[in-house]
């Protein structure tokens, strides 16, 4: 795929899990082989991974791409998510697409919002 249709297919992917909340959509341009690498949760599979992005993107009231980028079979976005419960959370990822599907997905965010609010345990003192 071309930096353009790679940039196109994980944009694709994001409005539908935190815009239009069309999660069926968005779990369809996921490999059914998907690898994440995320800083609180761990998925077997995609779908795990679909379930929680449905979990947390119900959530979701706003979303602020601030950046994105690609080059052949990779992307990143850096971006905004307005959590109710939980607040902004500033997110950055990192997509690996092949044969027109996210076949990795590693993601960057700060826990400390998250663990505050209650949805990840607090860190062992």
């Amino acid at each position: 795929m071309t930096p353009e249709q790679t940039l196109s297919l994980v944009r694709r992917y994001h409005e539908a899990w935190t815009t239009t909340k069309d999660f069926d959509t968005a779990a369809q341009f996921l490999a059914e082989d998907l690898k994440t690498d995320l800083p609180v949760n761990t998925y077997a599979d995609k779908q795990e991974f679909a379930a929680a992005i449905r979990g947390f993107g119900e959530m979701a009231s706003s979303v602020r791409v601030l950046s994105a980028c690609a080059g052949p079979g990779e992307a990143a976005m850096v971006y905004d998510l307005e959590l109710g419960p939980i607040g902004t959370l500033r997110i950055a990822e990192q997509f690996v697409v092949a044969e027109g599907r996210i076949t990795s997905i590693r993601q960057v965010h700060d826990t400390a919002t998250m663990r505050a609010a209650g949805f990840v345990p607090p860190l062992p003192q």
